[in-house]
C-alpha cells in the first residue's frame, strides 16, 4: 500500500496523534507483554519496514477520523461546500474581495471553462442556486490547480487539522475509558494522568473546531484564488 504526501501528512499523522496515542496508553499499561511487543511493532518500527498490517491499521484509523471530520464537522460548519470560504468569497454579498476582483475571477472562469458564475442580480434572486453553481465550478478550479505546490501545502494543513479534530472524537472516548479503567479496575496513576492530558488536548480541539477549521479553510481559499489568477 502506497501513501502520497497528502495521505501521510493529512491522514496518517492526525490518526496517530488523535487515536493511536490513547490506544497505546492502554496497551502499555495493561495488555500482556507479548501483545504489547506485537502492537508496539505494528505501530512503530514495522511501519518503517512497510509491514502490510501496520499500514492497513493506520489507513483504517485515518479513514475513521476523515469520515467523522468530513461528515460531522465540515458538513455542520460549511453545509457540505455551500458555505465554504471558497464559495463565500465569490459571492457579491461577501466583503473579503472587492467587486472588481470577483469580476476578474469570473472572467477567467469563463475563459477557462466556458462557465458563467452567477451575477449580482442572480445572486440576489436565488442565493442557494448561486452557491451551488460556484461549488460546481470550484471543483474544476481545484482540478486545474491539483499540482500547485503552494495550494497542496495549504490543502494538507487544512486536511490535517480537520482530520485531527475528527480523530479527537475517538481519542476522547478512548481517553475517558482509560481514565475510568486505570482509576477503578487497575490503579495506575501515571496512566490516569496521561489519559487526562490527552482528554484535555482532544477536548480543546473539538471545542475550538469551528475556529480551527474556518481559519485553515480561509487560508486555503485565499491561496487558491491567488494561485488561480
Amino acid at each position: 500500500m502506497k501513501f502520497d504526501g497528502y495521505s501521510l501528512k493529512a491522514r496518517i499523522m492526525p490518526a496517530f496523534f488523535s487515536m493511536i496515542i490513547p490506544i497505546m496508553v492502554f496497551n502499555h499499561f495493561y495488555v500482556s507483554e507479548e501483545f504489547s511487543k506485537f502492537v508496539g511493532g505494528v505501530l512503530g518500527a514495522k511501519i518503517v519496514s512497510n509491514l502490510s498490517i501496520s499500514l492497513i491499521c493506520l489507513y483504517f484509523l485515518s479513514e475513521i477520523g476523515r469520515i467523522i471530520s468530513k461528515n460531522i464537522f465540515q458538513r455542520f460548519f460549511f453545509k457540505e461546500e455551500i458555505y465554504m470560504p471558497t464559495t463565500n468569497y465569490l459571492m457579491f454579498s461577501d466583503q473579503t474581495y472587492s467587486r472588481n476582483h470577483k469580476i476578474d475571477i469570473r472572467k477567467k472562469v469563463l475563459s477557462d471553462f466556458v462557465v458563467s458564475l452567477p451575477t449580482s442580480d442572480e445572486e440576489n434572486s436565488d442565493e442557494l442556486d448561486s452557491r451551488k453553481r460556484i461549488v460546481e465550478t470550484m471543483a474544476r478550479i481545484r482540478k486545474k490547480l491539483e499540482k500547485n505546490k503552494f495550494l497542496l501545502q495549504h490543502n494538507i494543513e487544512y486536511g490535517a487539522m480537520r482530520n485531527a479534530i475528527g480523530g479527537s472524537v475517538i481519542g476522547i472516548l478512548v481517553s475517558i475509558f482509560n481514565i475510568i479503567f486505570f482509576s477503578k479496575d487497575i490503579s495506575i496513576d501515571l496512566a490516569v494522568n496521561i489519559s487526562i492530558a490527552t482528554l484535555l488536548i482532544y477536548s480543546l480541539l473539538v471545542l475550538f473546531s469551528k475556529v480551527i477549521i474556518e481559519f485553515y479553510g480561509n487560508n486555503y481559499a485565499k491561496i487558491l484564488f491567488r494561485e488561480y489568477l
